[in-house]
């Protein structure tokens, strides 16, 4: 029984946060990849 309760508390409290996490993390990383290419275009363009 305390396995349950273990197991039930990590996907309450640590996968949300870990899921949120990685969400930021993409979220930055695409914003970084994506501005250079914008800036890059906007340079060739003008």
């Amino acid at each position: 029984m305390p396995g349950v309760v273990v197991i039930v508390a990590v996907m309450v409290l640590v996968l949300p946060a870990a899921t949120m996490l990685a969400g930021a993390v993409w979220s930055a990383l695409m914003g970084l990849l994506l501005c250079d290419d914008a800036d890059r275009r906007a340079r060739t363009a003008g």
